[in-house]
């Protein structure tokens, strides 16, 4: 007599991980069980068809006494247990036995719990042997066989886990154990049905690796311990990680760590030195970005490509925004740009949804169609008296300004600068371009943070330039009639400085970060 699959499944549940809880539960249901005839029936057949009646169906203890003994103790059983708890000492050579019963027999359920593995570390592809599961297989999909083991418990004590460990598996449940400090590289890599929720990484651990759990798609929320240093490369690429924790100390999130998760917001801390490329790109859900206030450069593509991001700080210390890091951003704004920022790359900010935007005196370089297909923006300031260099893509097209860009819009710049935007490759593609030197209440004026160190004014056909504060290196500077020619520039390190002008008129001066117009 043989019992239905569906039956069996739902009667002896409790004996699949240990057969010990069947006592405890008898224990905790005496009068339910007096109560029930088909609890009882059940459970005779259960007992009645167990590997200890019969000595082969499903569920088994195998107890083993020294490394490699598993595959001896399992004997011609291998292929016929489902469900495997493993007691005594196990190194490579019985993983390497429990791969096989696996993928040649029919176990999907592993308790470790009791094994003692050697050197407590989990061996290089314990469960994963690229010869047999990337082939071509009635099994395989896409190429590859993935191990049926669905759940699997591991013990207290493993330290480490190795490199692609457990990879290609459609492993479903796991624990981390405490005791564990690190993870090899691709250890649960492509392991899409992974739904332990939350995944928890122990504290202890200081680096997720490259890959590690790449195309796992089928948990929610990530816990990372307060012990993480570094977030590998594509790290939890293509994982459905909704929400995730990034703790103080966190150092360094590598290239493509979470491109094409489902984050809804990324706050990183401070303690973070290092930006890869691509981290959030392509991330379907994602609304808002934290970025840590000391960084220089906002990585190449960071959050391309994210169709619902509205949100995100540059901090002031940004001197740089890469190629397309914000690139298709289609819901993105307002984007304030700090001053000290000298260069926007190519697409960096293609169809974002500013309304209006300031560029800051420090812009020097705006890249091939960085600022294109901006069709909600009304209005552009841009403070410096020399305008920002526009390029071109490499086939000599594709102009900073274009597509749905309006060019009709206001283009406000410094006093005695239009001329020279009018002229400019890129500028010239607007056709109302206005002088002006007043700018609104909250964007950002021509003067920087530092304007208030410098005096500058008008004596006796002298430009006079007074340091408020002394000055540890040279001061650059530049000097321009109203229309934009360049009158004088140089350096000086003394207190007052003086500089001779052709004729009297209103100037403009550019010092340090800052920029001011006076009457000589």
């Amino acid at each position: 007599m043989k019992l239905p699959t569906k039956f069996f499944t739902h009667t002896c549940s409790c004996v699949v991980l240990d057969a010990g809880m069947c006592t405890h539960y008898k224990a905790k249901h005496r009068n339910d069980m007096k109560r029930s005839p088909i609890f009882v029936v059940c459970l005779v057949f259960t007992l009645f068809f167990s590997q200890k009646t019969w000595g082969q169906v499903s569920f088994y203890d195998a107890k083993v006494s020294d490394y490699g003994q598993l595959e001896q103790v399992l004997g011609d059983k291998w292929n016929t247990v489902d469900s495997l708890i493993v007691y005594g000492p196990i190194n490579a050579a019985d993983f390497t036995t429990i791969w096989k019963c696996s993928f040649d027999g029919k176990l999907t359920v592993l308790n470790l719990e009791y094994a003692q593995v050697e050197n407590n570390k989990i061996p290089i592809r314990a469960l994963f042997k690229r010869d047999r599961q990337l082939v071509d297989d009635p099994r395989a999909y896409q190429g590859v066989v993935y191990l049926p083991i669905r759940r699997l418990i591991l013990p207290e004590g493993i330290q480490e886990i190795g490199d692609f460990a457990f990879s290609r598996m459609r492993l479903e449940q796991v624990n981390l154990p405490k005791s564990l400090r690190k993870l090899g590289r691709s250890c649960f890599s492509n392991c899409h049905w992974l739904s332990t929720d939350p995944l928890i990484i122990p504290e202890g651990i200081t680096d997720i690796p490259t890959q590690c759990f790449i195309n796992c798609q089928s948990f929610g929320k990530l816990i990372l311990p307060s012990t993480l240093k570094s977030i590998g490369v594509s790290a939890f690429y293509n994982t459905r990680v909704v929400e995730a924790n990034f703790p103080e100390g966190l150092e360094q999130i590598k290239l493509a760590a979470f491109l094409g998760s489902d984050l809804i917001e990324a706050i990183l801390p401070n303690t973070v030195i290092e930006l890869g490329e691509s981290i959030f790109s392509m991330c379907p859900a994602l609304k808002m970005i934290q970025l840590p206030e000391h960084i220089n450069t906002i990585p190449a593509s960071l959050a391309s490509w994210c169709p619902l991001l509205e949100t995100v700080n540059i901090p002031k210390s940004v001197t740089i925004i890469d190629e397309a890091a914000f690139c298709g951003d289609v819901m993105l704004k307002p984007v304030n740009l700090p001053n000290g920022l000298k260069r926007i790359e190519k697409d960096a900010l293609w169809y974002v949804a500013v309304d209006s935007i300031v560029f800051p005196n420090s812009l020097e370089y705006l890249g091939a169609g960085t600022c294109a297909n901006w069709k909600y923006v009304k209005k552009i300031y841009s403070l410096s008296p020399i305008p920002p260099s526009c390029d071109t893509n490499e086939e000599g097209k594709h102009e900073t300004f274009h597509g749905y860009t309006p060019n009709d819009i206001p283009i406000y710049v410094p006093i005695g600068s239009g001329e020279k935007y009018r002229q400019a490759f890129g500028w010239s593609y607007f056709t109302n371009i206005i002088e002006t030197d007043k700018f609104p209440s909250g964007v950002e004026t021509p003067q920087a943070d530092d304007a208030g160190k410098y005096k500058i004014y008008g004596r006796d056909g002298q430009l006079v330039i007074e340091v408020t504060e002394g000055l540890s290196s040279p001061l650059p500077y530049s000097v321009y009639a109203i229309d934009g020619t360049l009158i004088a520039q140089g350096s000086f390190i003394s207190s007052s400085h003086s500089i001779s002008m052709p004729s009297r008129g209103t100037y403009i001066v550019r010092i340090g970060n800052s920029i001011h117009k006076t009457l000589v």
